[in-house]
């Protein structure tokens, strides 16, 4: 085989065939790599090559996560309970999802931001500990449209998309419904699933609300066409956690004696498609400390 220690370089089919990705979803991977932690290749010469030692943690989780979601029963007896119905956190990961603990679903809470639905209900023990609650129709819907093993975006989640339309008044107040093309999304609920999951925090403050029996959430058109132009604009994973530190560090100095103005929907929507709600909120937190240090 040649060279097989950390330093070799592999292309995608050398990828394939020593670790079984296929190409196409290799590529899906990295595409997005904001949330999905695809390492950067090593080197980008015609095409992208990794080092042994770069790809091959990654694929390791990869195929974990593929494993232990086969395990998921999407008939289970829980799911069939009216769909307001509170699951706990170890109903949905050891009897729905089949893991032997609790500690892979807070997992990906953590290190996989939007691949899996956050609580819809937190509360707080005594002690303080949390307890997570899911409803029935939030574990229900997500088995039902959930995203590639270790991908935390579905393959529409980011999909190539014609330039956003230029025409239309640009502030006309759009639904979800017509959102949803221009970003990319097939339908309206999965955008909405993507802004309840926090990968879209520029979105999380509607310009206006319609209450009724469903509430209707709308937008300026200027602000969806500026993230669609955005997320299809985005540099590496890496330039864009530079940027959020930069935009974080900039807000904070302007900020002056009152840092708690300072908000990740704010820096959100001034900063279009750079990131979710975690990825802001770590660079927020990073920002934080070097001032200290530095004040």
């Amino acid at each position: 085989m040649g060279n097989t220690t950390g330093d070799e370089l592999l292309d995608a089919h050398q990828i394939h065939e020593e670790f079984g990705i296929s190409p196409s979803r290799l590529s899906e991977l990295y595409r997005d790599r904001a949330t999905t932690n695809c390492p950067e290749p090593d080197e980008k010469n015609g095409k992208r090559r990794w080092k042994r030692r770069t790809i091959a943690p990654f694929v390791e989780t990869y195929q974990a996560s593929k494993q232990q979601l086969s395990r998921a029963n999407p008939n289970h007896p829980l799911l069939a309970q009216p769909r307001d119905t509170l699951l706990s956190t170890s109903q949905v990961s050891k009897q729905i999802l089949g893991h032997k603990s609790t500690s892979t679903v807070l997992a990906w809470l953590v290190d996989s931001p939007g691949y899996f639905p956050d609580p819809d209900v937190v509360e707080s023990t005594p002690g303080g500990r949390k307890r997570r609650k899911w409803r029935v129709d939030t574990i229900a819907d997500w088995l039902a449209d959930r995203p590639g093993p270790g991908n935390p975006l579905s393959k529409t989640g980011t999909p190539k998309t014609s330039p956003p339309p230029e025409d239309g008044d640009p502030d006309e107040l759009i639904d979800a419904k017509t959102a949803a093309p221009i970003l990319g999304y097939s339908s309206h609920l999965q955008l909405n699933r993507a802004i309840a999951r926090g990968i879209l925090p520029e979105l999380m403050e509607p310009d206006e609300v319609i209450p009724g029996r469903v509430t209707t959430y709308r937008w300026k058109r200027a602000r969806i066409v500026d993230l669609a132009r955005a997320r299809q604009e985005a540099p590496s994973s890496a330039e864009l956690a530079e940027r959020r530190l930069n935009a974080a560090l900039e807000a904070l100095r302007a900020a002056g004696s009152t840092p708690g103005s300072v908000t990740i929907t704010h820096l959100a929507q001034t900063h279009p498609g750079h990131g979710s709600v975690i990825a802001w909120e770590s660079s927020l937190a990073e920002a934080h400390r070097q001032l200290d240090v530095t004040g």
